[in-house]
């Protein structure tokens, strides 16, 4: 579910003179009825210079007047994000004469939201992730949003934007405001990572995983194996699984599985050594005895590790 809230900016007034002229503009702003946004704040800004009049408000019916414009590229910015309703910003040409009027349309935050989940649930994926992104746009501190619009990106299998989102709910976290919840930019690095396997681009992988903190959810270690078992060992990408591996066996050393599967990682990439390079297997066998070891219960896995053993370190 997505939670919306607003942190209001203070107006503040824009100095110098470089963006006065003689040209006036007229504008309104109103919701898709057609009702007036009173108290929406109106700011211009001169694109050549970065200044401009100081911050309007709209009037009873939605009206404004931005004044005494110079003509030239200028960037318009609606904001009714304190009345319920988005951002909208727009770049305008000022003309010596005959400027239209501007209209700016806003629709309600949480109209959007409500949307959004129909054109998920309608699999407009696009039409989601455009809404999502309006909400963000005029939201920019609520950072879950990034999970929405990463979850568009996924459903349509483009994963590299996915992760492009996920990096900047992870580094809103690390650099500006931890979340509430401490647990969850792991749950998000865990989910960048898995992404990152999937789409094969294996060193945003290891950086996702050597990245990870704490604390670590319950699953975390399921998580590993699926990526090394299910997704780089079934590519046969034994040394990147092994890599995985390396790092579950050091976050958590009592636990059997790991060795179990860096071991077999291990003899895969014995058994893919070139010409004149020389096996071993004994780093393979360290693991399968350490499974062994932490596995006192009988099962496949444990019955396949003794018979590897019994070939590759026979006693």
């Amino acid at each position: 579910m997505v939670v919306l809230s607003v942190v209001l900016a203070v107006p503040v007034a824009v100095n110098g003179q470089d963006w006065k002229g003689r040209i006036d503009l007229d504008g309104t702003v109103t919701n898709p009825a057609g009702e007036g946004l009173s108290g929406s704040t109106v700011t211009a800004v001169y694109l050549e210079t970065g200044t401009g009049p100081n911050q309007e408000f709209a009037g009873g019916d939605g009206d404004f007047d931005l004044d005494d414009l110079k003509p030239g590229m200028w960037q318009i910015t609606v904001n009714g994000t304190h009345l319920g309703y988005i951002i909208s910003q727009r770049e305008i040409e000022v003309l010596p004469r005959g400027n239209e009027d501007l209209e700016f349309v806003l629709p309600a935050m949480q109209d959007l939201v409500s949307q959004a989940a129909v054109d998920t649930a309608a699999r407009n994926y696009s039409g989601a992730r455009e809404k999502y992104q309006m909400l963000l746009f005029s939201l920019p501190n609520n950072v879950n949003l990034h999970g929405a619009v990463a979850e568009t990106y996924k459903a349509e299998g483009n994963l590299p934007q996915a992760m492009d989102e996920y990096d900047a709910m992870l580094a809103w976290w690390a650099d500006v405001a931890p979340p509430a919840e401490p647990g969850l930019p792991v749950e998000i690095g865990i989910q960048a990572m898995m992404l990152a396997g999937d789409a094969g681009q294996y060193q945003r992988m290891h950086g996702y995983v050597n990245g990870l903190g704490r604390p670590l959810p319950s699953d975390w270690m399921a998580a590993f194996i699926d990526l090394s078992a299910n997704t780089l060992m079934e590519r046969e990408e034994y040394g990147h699984a092994i890599r995985v591996l390396d790092v579950a066996i050091r976050r958590s050393s009592r636990t059997a599985l790991p060795y179990y599967y860096r071991g077999m990682a291990r003899v895969q990439a014995n058994r893919q050594l070139a010409d004149g390079e020389e096996e071993n297997y004994d780093p393979a066998a360290d693991d399968f005895e350490r499974f062994v070891e932490l596995s006192p219960n009988d099962s496949a896995q444990k019955r396949q590790a003794l018979d590897l053993l019994s070939k590759i370190r026979p006693q």
